[in-house]
């Protein structure tokens, strides 16, 4: 198969651009087969082939930047910004990732591809304020996201539900404001692997997540509590 172009360059990996026949011919569609990739997503109840994904793909292609994680020698997910509104200049970034394809460099690679796409959505697009929504059991990821400038914006009691499961689900965002500040204060939202390494692990020891789901489950829950007894 023709190795695809490069849209945009990293570090530690690529993101680049789809095509059809990548969509028919490579792994993209076994992503969502992978019970590991799809534990916290939507999908994976139902199973997805080849015509599904090129089909997707289709679909969707004018409406939603799509492009394939590489680390520079194997493809290994795919991250994409959909629901954009180029009036209101917000949109959605969402990311699938196979880690088993480079278990030393997974951690880095979906940490850069975040902050690449990023990038584009505000330099380029001219986006200022890019959402994304996570199973609360991903607060390690959530965690990370902080350092390219994602802030927790609120818990969902019983959003997230799959099978037999119900559970929370948080929301974040990234806005203009803030990435503009780590960009004047750092170069660049991603400077380096090192750099985002020291940075890693100079973080709180205590999640946001745990701040505000204690709230929640505390002075929230005595707060109703008493209104819904009125």
């Amino acid at each position: 198969m023709k190795k695809l172009d490069i849209f945009i360059s990293g570090e530690v990996m690529n993101l680049c651009i789809p095509t059809e026949k990548f969509a028919r011919e490579a792994k993209w569609y076994f992503w969502f087969n992978n019970p590991k990739i799809t534990r916290y997503l939507d999908q994976g109840m139902f199973p997805n082939t080849p015509e599904d994904q090129a089909e997707f793909f289709l679909s969707q292609k004018p409406n939603r930047l799509m492009l394939i994680i590489s680390n520079k020698k194997e493809y290994m997910g795919i991250i994409s910004l959909s629901k954009i509104n180029l009036i209101k200049k917000i949109c959605h970034i969402a990311m699938v990732l196979d880690k088993s394809v480079d278990k030393e460099l997974s951690f880095y690679i979906s940490l850069e591809a975040m902050a690449k796409l990023t990038e584009h959505a505000f330099n380029v697009m001219g986006i200022n304020r890019i959402e994304a929504g996570q199973h609360v059991e991903l607060k390690g990821w959530q965690q990370r996201l902080e350092l390219i400038g994602y802030k927790l914006e609120g818990l969902h009691k019983n959003k997230f539900v799959k099978g037999n499961e119900v559970s929370a689900s948080v929301s974040i965002s990234c806005l203009y404001d803030d990435f503009k500040n780590i960009v004047k204060h750092r170069g660049s939202l991603w400077d380096s692997k090192e750099n985002m390494k020291k940075r890693y692990n100079q973080l709180p020891q205590k999640a946001f997540v745990d701040m505000l789901n204690n709230f929640f489950e505390q002075e929230r829950a005595n707060y109703y509590k008493q209104i819904f007894l009125l």
